[in-house]
C-alpha cells in the first residue's frame, strides 16, 4: 500500500511540474541493502607514493586473534592525508577500506 501511496505522490509531483513549464530532470539510485559500498578490513604492507600505500585485504578471524592476511598487494588511497606531502602511516597498520569506482580508500589518521 505505502508503494502505491509513494508512486502516486510521484506521479502527481511529476504533472505539476510538467503544468508549470519547468525542466524535470530523472535521477535514480540504488536503494536495496546490497547496493552499499561494503567496507573491509585491510593491513598496510608499505607506502608507494605521496597518500598512496600498497595494501592486502585481511580476513577477521575469532576475538583476540590478528586478522589474517589473504589475496593480491593493492594500491589504496588515504583521503585522510594532504595529496601534496608524503604519507607517514607505518606497515603494519591496519584499516578499513572501501572501493569508490576505480580506486581503494580508506581514512586514517598517522
Amino acid at each position: 500500500m505505502s508503494d502505491e501511496i509513494t508512486q502516486n505522490e510521484q506521479q502527481q509531483m511529476i504533472e505539476r511540474l510538467l503544468r508549470n513549464g519547468q525542466p524535470m530532470a530523472e535521477n535514480a539510485f540504488v536503494t536495496s541493502a546490497g547496493g552499499r559500498n561494503a567496507g573491509f578490513v585491510a593491513k598496510i604492507v608499505s607506502k608507494y607514493n605521496y597518500n598512496h600505500y600498497n595494501v592486502r585485504a585481511c580476513e577477521l578471524r575469532g576475538a583476540g586473534l590478528y586478522p589474517s592476511v589473504f589475496g593480491q598487494e593493492v594500491r589504496a588511497v588515504n583521503v585522510a592525508e594532504s595529496f601534496t606531502a608524503q604519507g607517514t602511516l607505518p606497515a603494519g597498520k591496519y584499516v578499513i577500506m572501501f572501493r569508490m569506482g576505480e580506486y581503494y580508500c580508506f581514512y586514517a589518521d598517522a
